[in-house]
């Protein structure tokens, strides 16, 4: 039970699902949601810091999105997309590579 659970933890479902619950969460100003993103995207990040590449930077992008609710927070919303930024562009830079690499 648990080795078909963990995969779905480490991959592609809870990064989508700490997008659309960071992005639902700075739209309509709500903190939570963005917390909420923030501790989903922990597994993918501890899994993308074993990457040569992303070695210490990985766990940088939930602190980010904890940042960027507390920008949320103090009603800094610019700020907060600021904040979630560097995690959109991981995310889709490697969805991208990943989808290339699935053509061939």
């Amino acid at each position: 039970m648990f080795d078909s659970v963990l995969p779905i933890i480490f991959s592609w479902p809870f990064v989508a699902f700490s997008l659309i619950a960071t992005v639902v969460g700075i739209l309509y100003e709500i903190p939570f949601l963005v917390i909420l993103g923030a501790i989903t995207i922990v597994p993918f990040s501890y899994q993308l810091n074993n990457v040569q590449y992303f070695r210490g930077v990985a766990f940088f992008l939930p602190v980010l999105q904890l940042f960027s609710a507390w920008a949320l927070k103090e009603e800094r919303n610019v700020w907060a997309w600021v904040l979630f930024a560097p995690t959109i562009a991981i995310i889709l830079w490697l969805f991208v590579i990943n989808s290339i690499i699935g053509f061939f």
